[in-house]
């Protein structure tokens, strides 16, 4: 399924549509689709701040897993920062705006934009970390510098969600998200 706004053509994967389906019809408080809600907002900041450098946006493809903006590259290193701190910005600004008024909302946002800010691979703190080594060192020493790092993150991350997992019996999502960002770190 695909629409244009403007110039950007957005697509919506139909798993994503019967996803999201699913989990109106199951959850009944509603806490996945305020995480799903964070998540579009934390993408929409990349995308407004991309639109405010000027940067060439063509297209936004929304898949089960990830949102993937497809764009040129941000024209100098002041954008590139920019940008990666928009998603996160949009979340902390939104967790500020609502911690009164909604704060199941302010805290998805919350911890939306902080995880996103932790320096690993496929988060926004680990696009961070490789453009500002990659400044001063050059890319290949980045990529080594984001590897080492995302593994320091995350094998504490991953004992985090094992032991959500132990003591909670059912939340398994920090587990989740730590081996999915493994097998992303692997796989590079």
């Amino acid at each position: 399924m695909s629409f244009c706004i403007g110039k950007i053509r957005f697509c919506i994967g139909y798993e994503v549509v019967a996803a999201i389906t699913a989990i109106l019809l199951i959850d009944r408080e509603n806490r996945v689709i305020v995480c799903i809600l964070a998540a579009i907002l934390h993408e929409g900041g990349h995308l407004i701040v991309m639109l405010l450098c000027r940067v060439q946006v063509r297209g936004v493809r929304i898949r089960l897993f990830d949102i993937l903006i497809e764009a040129d590259e941000p024209g100098s290193f002041l954008a590139d920062v920019c940008i990666t701190l928009g998603g996160p910005g949009m979340n902390l600004l939104l967790a500020g705006v609502f911690v009164k008024i909604a704060p199941i909302f302010c805290y998805a946002n919350l911890a939306m934009g902080l995880f996103n800010l932790l320096p690993a691979v496929s988060l926004d703190g680990g696009r961070l970390l490789t453009v500002l080594v990659a400044r001063r060192y050059g890319e290949l020493v980045a990529g080594r510098v984001l590897r080492i790092v995302s593994f320091i993150i995350l094998v504490p991350l991953m004992t985090a969600g094992i032991l959500f997992l132990f003591r909670s019996g059912y939340n398994y999502s920090l587990l989740a998200i730590s081996l999915y960002l493994l097998a992303v770190l692997l796989l590079k």
